[in-house]
Formats: structure tokens, C-alpha cells, sequence
């Protein structure tokens, strides 16, 4: 088991990671969410040992990573930008060369790196150095670095950045065959919330480096607002109606923004918005635009962090 534990890291004195705390198990799929800034590449990055955190510990299998390196050759990573690839060397070459690296070599695992560049669709451009590679195939090229020596534990951030819809479908089928069939643990930060919803058995949320929320997908959705309601009214309107006044007709679990003449409102059930639309009829509020909208499972992620209320 890899597991981050009590992890702390400031820079310049702003803190980037505040106690964050969470297991990863092999054969697991986990996904690290959180808004640019939140502390994923900082964690990921920890647990690589490319950053040096302040206080807390990172375990594999209960050892502390602190007191030896041995344990790179169980960790695999994809991080952002491509960094992991010689761009002199063909896709193939970097992944033998990285296993090698790990005291990892022979024909298992040249087969390996074989059927994973084919799965990646890199075949018709084995011969092309990374650097004449696309961004998509780059990024490519790094997943099969870190998938070659079928490492225990996976850590990919923004794997799916620069790929087309194709490879991040055959991305998620070797994800899931090889978390089942070779007992690999994946930990994946990532702004595709479908491709994380359609792979991923546990969420960490952190936000502004502090953790928000940890569960799986169904206790996520759970917290998630279902609807959002928009209403732009004119500004001799806006003037009329007690902002005050507005949340009482709202029940139940709701977020609601009054920012100049539009009120937005992320909302659980159908039923919710009903007092509200008779109060605007009954006032008869001038209405420019209305809009109510099933949110979709991105933006009832944002509606979650922004309203602070998983704790």
C-alpha cells in the first residue's frame, strides 16, 4: 500500500499542502481532483521524491520513503509536460532504456513495452525520436515509460492532456485490465472528470492544499448539486427584491450567488426551485433570461469547491 500521511509543504511561507492524508492499494484506481493550485503535482510530485515536503511521511508497504530510494523501481509516473522521455530516443528506446534504469530487462519485458506501444497506437511511428513526435503522442511516449517494467504503483498527472478521444478509451481499458490483471495501483489527477467517473474506484478532493473530500464516486455524486438555476432580472428589479430575503425561499441543500442582477442557485432536486419561481411571479419580478440546467458532472465539481461544503 502507498499511503501519504499527515503531508505538510509550504513555499516561501504559503502553504501548499495542509495534513493531507490518503491510501492508494494495489489494484486500485484513485483519482487526486482539485482546481489549479489545490496541491495535486505537489503530492504527486512528493511521492516521486522530486519535491521535499516539510513534515509528515509518505509509506510504501509501511517503510518511509525517506530512508531509502529503493522503492522508484515499484513507481511509475507521467508528469505534466512530458518530462519523463529523452526526446533523442524513439518511444521504445526511452521505455527500455527507463526500465533498464530499474533493473528491468529481457524478453517479458520487451513484450510489455511491445503491446502497450501497440495499444497506444505508436506503431506507425516507431521510428520517429520524441521530439517529432505530436503533443498527443508525447504524451503517448511518456505512458509507456511508466508502464513498461508494470511498476506496482502509477502515479499520472493529466494523462489524458494533448490525446484524442480514441487513445484516452484505450487508455482507460489498459488502466482497468492492468489494475485487475497485474494488481497495479494508479493514482490520476486529471480535469476529465468523465474519464476519471469511468475508471476511478476512490476521489481525493483537495483544495487550496487542504484535503476537501475523500470517498468513492458514488459518495461523491451524492454531495454533487444535481441542477442550477440562473436568473438574469432587470436592474430596477434587482434593486426591489432584499437580497436577504431570496434564501428563505430555498430549501434543503443549495448554494446561491447574488452577484449585480443574476442570481445563480446549484440546487439538489426539482422540487427545490418551486418557492422561488412562485416568489418571482407573485412580485412580478422583470425576468431578462432564466435558465435551469442539469449540471453536468464537471460543473457540479466546481459547485462543490466552491461551496466549501463536504467537510
Amino acid at each position: 500500500m502507498l499511503s501519504v500521511s499527515n503531508l505538510c509543504k509550504a513555499y516561501a511561507g504559503k502553504s501548499a499542502l495542509a495534513d493531507i492524508s490518503f491510501n492508494l492499494e494495489r489494484g486500485e484506481i484513485v483519482a487526486l481532483l482539485g482546481a489549479n493550485g489545490s496541491g495535486k503535482t505537489t503530492t504527486v510530485q512528493s511521492i516521486c521524491r522530486l519535491v521535499e515536503w516539510d513534515t509528515g511521511e509518505i509509506y510504501i508497504d509501511g517503510i518511509p520513503t525517506r530512508s531509502s530510494t529503493s522503492f522508484l523501481k515499484i513507481i511509475g509516473a507521467v508528469l505534466g509536460g512530458c518530462r519523463n522521455t529523452n526526446w533523442r530516443l524513439t518511444a521504445k528506446q526511452n521505455a527500455d532504456y527507463f526500465a533498464r534504469l530499474r533493473g528491468f530487462s529481457g524478453p517479458a519485458v520487451r513484450d510489455k513495452i511491445a503491446q502497450i506501444h501497440t495499444a497506444l497506437g505508436l506503431d506507425e511511428h516507431s521510428k520517429k525520436e520524441v521530439m517529432k513526435l505530436s503533443t498527443g503522442n508525447k504524451q503517448k511516449a511518456a505512458l509507456l515509460c511508466a508502464l513498461s517494467y508494470s511498476p506496482d504503483f502509477v502515479l499520472l498527472d493529466e494523462p489524458t492532456l494533448g490525446l484524442d478521444f480514441q487513445t484516452v478509451n484505450d487508455l482507460q481499458i489498459i488502466m482497468k485490465r492492468y489494475a485487475k490483471e497485474e494488481n497495479q495501483g494508479f493514482l490520476v489527477t486529471s480535469h476529465d472528470l468523465g474519464f476519471i467517473e469511468n475508471i476511478c474506484d476512490r476521489v481525493v478532493v483537495l483544495d487550496e492544499g487542504k484535503l476537501l473530500f475523500e470517498g468513492n464516486m458514488q459518495q461523491l455524486k451524492a454531495r454533487l448539486f444535481n441542477y442550477q438555476l440562473v436568473v438574469e432580472i432587470s436592474p430596477e428589479a434587482n434593486l426591489a427584491i432584499e437580497a436577504s430575503v431570496i434564501p428563505s425561499y430555498w430549501h434543503g441543500r443549495f448554494n446561491l450567488h447574488h452577484y449585480q442582477n443574476t442570481i445563480t442557485v446549484n440546487y439538489e432536486t426539482s422540487n427545490q426551485s418551486l418557492a422561488f419561481m412562485h416568489f418571482l411571479h407573485q412580485q412580478n419580478i422583470q425576468i431578462d433570461d432564466l435558465r435551469i440546467e442539469p449540471l453536468s458532472i464537471e460543473k457540479a465539481y466546481q459547485a462543490l469547491v466552491q461551496s466549501k461544503e463536504v467537510q
